[in-house]
């Protein structure tokens, strides 16, 4: 992700665009939001995935007008995360995040996907 960050107001840092170069393609916004959205819940805990796609919507960015949709890829991805935890959490501990342990990032994982299934009700 890339970032906007004024030197005199920190707080007022803004997303100004998503770089996805492992997987370039074409595709629906929806899937850049849900996959950025796993990895926020992944780091700092469900709340913030599940917060970003409104987040993205205030800065402006568009997504499908169904929520059954949105829902669809935000699942979507979250489970297709599911497979990835211990790759991706090595990582994050070597970068300094020790408390990272793919346990700890399986039970946010876990979270966040219960919260998405609650979003059915």
């Amino acid at each position: 992700m890339l970032f906007d960050v004024p030197p005199s107001r920190p707080e007022d840092a803004r997303i100004t665009g998503v770089v996805d170069w492992a997987a370039t393609s074409w595709g629906p916004a929806d899937l850049d939001v849900a996959h950025c959205s796993v990895n926020l819940a992944l780091l700092h805990g469900p709340e913030w995935g599940l917060r970003f796609p409104e987040a993205y919507e205030e800065a402006g960015g568009v997504l499908t007008a169904a929520a059954s949709e949105r829902r669809y890829w935000l699942v979507r991805d979250a489970l297709a995360a599911s497979e990835e935890v211990q790759s991706v959490s090595q990582p994050w501990r070597e970068a300094g995040r020790t408390e990272l342990t793919t346990r700890a990032v399986e039970e946010r994982l876990d979270a966040y996907v219960t919260a998405l299934m609650g979003t059915l009700a």
